[in-house]
């Protein structure tokens, strides 16, 4: 297995960690404050939050979903579902892209959400 920090910034940090089937796994630190996401991915995806708190919010068509996940709790994307992240408190969650190997997975931006996330950056 290899862990590679991909991505750093004001927020925290993204690390991938290629598994030997070649699938990856990605683990976040985003710190309190901070957002993330604004988008969906054309595989299903499973989020598992290892600590802190965060505040989810998914859009449904024209309807939105909000609610928190604890340290310990997962959250399931289906493909095409757009979601976004606020996190309450300095977290760390893993995410795993379901039957997706490296280079299969495809992230479409939700511009309206995009846009919170860009304006949040310091």
């Amino acid at each position: 297995m290899n862990l590679t920090l991909e991505h750093f910034d004001a927020r925290g940090a993204l690390y991938r960690l290629l598994l030997p089937t070649n699938q990856e796994l990605l683990l976040f630190f985003s710190k309190a404050g901070s957002l993330r996401g604004g988008h969906s991915h054309n595989v299903p995806e499973i989020v598992v939050l290892l600590t802190g708190k965060l505040k989810y919010i998914k859009r449904h068509g024209e309807k939105e979903e909000v609610f928190e996940l604890s340290a310990g709790q997962v959250a399931w994307h289906s493909p095409g579902e757009i979601h976004m992240a606020e996190f309450l408190e300095d977290s760390w969650l893993v995410e795993f892209k379901i039957n997706s190997l490296v280079g299969e997975w495809v992230t479409t931006d939700y511009e309206p959400y995009r846009e919170k996330v860009r304006r949040s950056l310091p």
